[in-house]
């Protein structure tokens, strides 16, 4: 399973509820690839370039060898982050797999921001660019109002989110859901 998400900004919530989602993966026998903002930090896709940097080609057979995949977006003006967006823009790069794009994997998606109206839009955004890449979006989607952490420092951070029961209910929900989804087809695509 891979995990894109977090923020360039130091402290992230988002980059912190991706963590939490890798720990509850890990629960569900799930192995993971996290990709944080970090490796995410990648040049503007540039539709038929003959060369990609290198961050850029990780990211693609990350994608490619993921059976399922979780996304949570810092929301920046009631939207996905550019980050994110970037980075989704570089799975044109499977256009010609077969299946293309992501069609075959199940994706989860979370967002992150200073209220759950402007989570809420940013989910709804990624759950239509997912739809277009073709991945099954997972039922659940989880939005998160981080203004109750956002003046404490990383180590309180990540225990106040860890602490925080509805949070941790419905992340659960999610990564269930994809991890499910995810080892029926790998189950269907064998016996066919």
């Amino acid at each position: 399973m891979a995990l894109l998400g977090g923020s360039l900004r130091p402290g992230s919530a988002s980059e912190a509820v991706l963590h939490l989602c890798a720990g509850l993966a890990a629960g569900y026998g799930a192995r993971t690839t996290i990709c944080t903002a970090a490796t995410l930090d990648l040049p503007l896709y540039r539709p038929g370039a003959l060369h990609r940097a290198p961050g850029a080609r990780r990211l693609v057979e990350t994608l490619r060898r993921a059976d399922g995949l979780v996304i949570v977006t810092p929301t920046y003006h009631g939207g996905v982050s550019g980050l994110i967006k970037n980075a989704l823009d570089h799975a044109e790069e499977l256009a010609h797999d077969r299946p293309a794009y992501l069609d075959g994997k199940v994706v989860g998606v979370a967002a992150v921001g200073w209220s759950e109206h402007g989570a809420a839009t940013a989910v709804t955004s990624l759950r239509t660019t997912v739809q277009s890449l073709r991945g099954w979006v997972a039922p659940m989607a989880v939005t998160f109002d981080a203004t109750g952490v956002a003046a404490l420092d990383v180590a309180e951070a990540r225990a106040a989110l860890r602490g925080d029961a509805r949070l941790m209910r419905r992340l659960d929900i999610l990564l269930g859901q994809v991890t499910d989804f995810a080892d029926r087809y790998a189950r269907a695509r064998l016996a066919a």
